[in-house]
């Protein structure tokens, strides 16, 4: 039994694809309810009763798996802890997960979904720290980097063991040990079926703007953890990359 916890933009839905594929797993993607596994925001369990049904699944022989959950590091380590089922925090590498998160954000917001107001409540301190102004693209990456960043920040306030995307992808026996797929089950993403799934463009093609200001936003946060304050290079590096 595993929560491989991630905030997103770190290719869970390949993963999520490949576990659907082994006898036995029971996948929950997205979701916070692990019996119904209704999308995010629709309906959902607590952290302590998500993890007792994964228990419940476990005992009827399954193989229970979640992945990008996104409940609160600090709400679902310690309910995984209680409940014997393993955590780790899925990362990718940084630029490349706030990228993909600044696609998600803008296609968001472009196509006039009512997130405005939650993502200036986010950007705006990063704005005020980085000197810029509200022009919307630097608006929408510096929620993208405070959202990613935060979020990987908390689980490593929590004490979770880090896993990165890029090795669980390309190195067959690091997936097994994590997902615990035993030698005499054939893994098809590593046996000439790969599979790679795209949730989030890299690029914001439908309605071009101007780049926003990444080097100044990024040099501006200031990520507590515990006692200390990261800077991006330091968070990068406590990350592993």
């Amino acid at each position: 039994m595993i929560v491989v916890e991630s905030i997103g933009f770190a290719a869970t839905h390949t993963i999520a694809a490949i576990l659907r594929d082994l006898p036995g797993y029971e996948v929950s993607h997205g979701s916070q309810d692990f019996v119904a596994k209704t999308r995010l925001g629709v309906g959902g369990q607590s952290p302590d009763a998500f993890v007792a049904s994964m228990r419940g699944a476990a005992e009827t022989g399954g193989t229970p798996v979640a992945l990008h959950t996104s409940f609160a590091p600090q709400s679902m380590k310690p309910a995984c802890d209680g409940g014997g089922v393993a955590y780790r925090l899925l990362v990718r590498d940084p630029a490349r997960q706030i990228e993909s998160c600044y696609a998600w954000i803008s296609r968001k917001v472009l196509t006039g979904q009512p997130v405005l107001p939650d993502v200036l409540r986010a950007a705006l301190p990063v704005l005020k720290a980085a000197r810029l102004g509200p022009g919307l693209p630097d608006i929408l990456f510096a929620f993208a980097a405070r959202h990613v960043t935060g979020y990987n920040v908390a689980g490593l306030a929590c004490g979770a063991r880090v896993v990165k995307m890029e090795e669980i992808l390309a190195d067959e026996q690091a997936f097994r040990e994590l997902f615990a797929v035993p030698d005499a089950v054939e893994i098809g993403h590593f046996s000439g079926e790969e599979v790679k799934l795209a949730s989030h463009r890299a690029k914001q093609a439908d309605a071009p703007m101007t780049e926003p200001d990444r080097a100044r936003i990024l040099a501006a946060l200031e990520l507590p953890l515990g006692a200390a304050r990261l800077s991006y290079e330091d968070y990068r590096s406590a990350l592993g990359y």
